[in-house]
């Protein structure tokens, strides 16, 4: 009986170990995960002004520190916006479903990335990537077109 439990034992524990080497070996710390909560807030914002003839402001929606947002363009390459960035973007996203907006700090670090997950679209913006300051990050939303407020 001692035996089996000896083994048993032993047999849990490398496969613990098994289980660490495989998550420390195929992890990835550069990489920058997309904020889906600031997503679906978005989304859900772009929804409500649509439906209430009402204007967007994204230091509200995201009202943390950032300076500047990037909007990619569904389909961008990562080249392109690492040259943008001017350093390798590593922003990971499940699946791509619309915009990239990348918030930037003071320093043009990327602070956090979110997508649009809507039905409307974006206009009136540089394409492929479109940079907007804080306070220039206002949008007038008419019928789901997302348009930078003048």
């Amino acid at each position: 009986m001692t035996r089996a439990l000896i083994a048993v034992g032993a047999a849990l524990a490398l496969l613990v170990g098994g289980l660490a080497l495989a998550v420390f070996l195929t992890r990835d710390e550069d990489n920058i995960q997309v904020d889906n909560l600031l997503s679906e807030r978005f989304t859900r914002e772009v929804a409500a002004a649509s439906a209430n003839g009402t204007d967007l402001d994204l230091a509200a929606v995201a009202p943390f520190p950032w300076a500047k947002v990037l909007i990619v363009q569904r389909g961008t390459l990562d080249a392109a916006i690492s040259r943008k960035l001017g350093q390798e973007w590593t922003g990971v996203l499940g699946f791509e479903t619309g915009e990239k907006l990348i918030l930037l700090d003071a320093g043009g670090d990327v602070e956090r990335f979110f997508d649009y997950r809507g039905e409307g679209r974006f206009t009136g913006l540089e394409t492929p990537i479109a940079e907007l300051a804080r306070g220039e990050a206002v949008f007038r939303v008419r019928r789901l077109e997302i348009t930078p407020k003048e």
